[in-house]
């Protein structure tokens, strides 16, 4: 009776393996939805990196936005939107325009798509089109006192951002976390490294021990 009895009390090795085998199935799980929901939200907000646009937005805030060609089209894009595009005339970036167009009294320049960008986050407060028919965006921020120096195409737009009766959806400061990130993201990085290792280590040991 009692070998019996000890046989029963012995644990199962393939039930615990399924336990184990749950567990990291579960987790593996988690972070999936972790990754997918980080994904959504993060390419539906965007970091302002400056104060071009002030008052109605500062360096470090976020502004909800939607995206071109899912969200909303480019043909519906209008004067008075704020947008963020692809801009080559950032003079950082060392582009040079590839044809330079003098309208009302300003010059502006086309540039070719060398992949050399920076998106910016700017008003629309016109459009020019060409002796072909190719329309252009006139952009600018609203705290600067000229406008951008580049013609913007259509499909250089890339989000637009949201709002409610002319109001923006602005969420202030939070962006400074994004912004020490990109001006840090080896620190960053050999943290997040650290801190996967130590939990992977930790979580195999747990396992393991049980």
């Amino acid at each position: 009776m009692d070998n019996k009895d000890n046989n029963h009390k012995k644990p199962n090795k393939n039930t615990e393996t399924n336990k184990k085998n749950k567990k990291i199935s579960r987790s593996i799980l988690e972070f999936v939805i972790f990754v997918v929901l980080f994904f959504l939200i993060w390419t539906h907000v965007n970091v302002v990196v400056s104060n071009s646009m002030y008052p109605i937005m500062e360096r470090g805030d976020f502004v909800l936005v939607e995206n071109a060609g899912f969200e909303f089209d480019l043909n519906n894009v209008k004067t008075g939107d704020v947008v963020i595009y692809d801009a080559h005339w950032v003079p950082e970036l060392g582009n040079y325009p590839n044809q330079l167009i003098v309208y009302e009294n300003y010059k502006y320049g086309i540039y070719s798509d060398n992949g050399n960008i920076r998106p910016v986050i700017h008003r629309i407060i016109g459009n020019y089109t060409d002796k072909n028919g190719n329309i252009y965006y006139i952009i600018k921020g609203d705290n600067n006192q000229d406008r951008d120096p580049e013609l913007v195409k259509p499909e250089q737009i890339k989000k637009r951002a949201l709002s409610w009766n002319d109001n923006l959806f602005v969420i202030p400061k939070v962006g400074y976390l994004s912004i020490f990130v990109k001006e840090n993201v080896l620190l960053v990085i050999f943290i997040i490294g650290l801190l996967f290792i130590y939990e992977y280590r930790k979580s195999i040991f747990k396992m393991f021990n049980k």
